[in-house]
């Protein structure tokens, strides 16, 4: 019985797409946590509680929120946690 196998070097293509597989699922991570963040904010604009900490229920500075519109905390409990981390 004769197979057909064939021993080849990958070619560039197949190493340099093996190299950026990492990168590109990193990628996809941070893009689904934004996401996901993203969705949060329009759960709690829905809700009425958008502007809101979600740790005290204090005001989220305006500032702040510009920066980043899915901002869940304020800058008070947001210094706190990174005390944590």
């Amino acid at each position: 019985m004769k197979t057909n196998v064939s021993l080849r070097a990958p070619s560039g293509l197949e190493l340099a797409a093996k190299e950026c597989e990492p990168s590109a699922r990193m990628n996809l991570q941070s893009y689904a946590r934004k996401l996901a963040r993203i969705e949060a904010a329009l759960s709690r604009m829905d809700k009425g509680c958008y502007g809101f900490c979600l740790t005290c229920d204090g005001r989220i500075g305006l500032n702040r929120l510009e920066a980043d519109p899915a901002e869940a905390m304020c800058e008070t409990c947001d210094m706190g946690q990174e005390d944590v981390r």
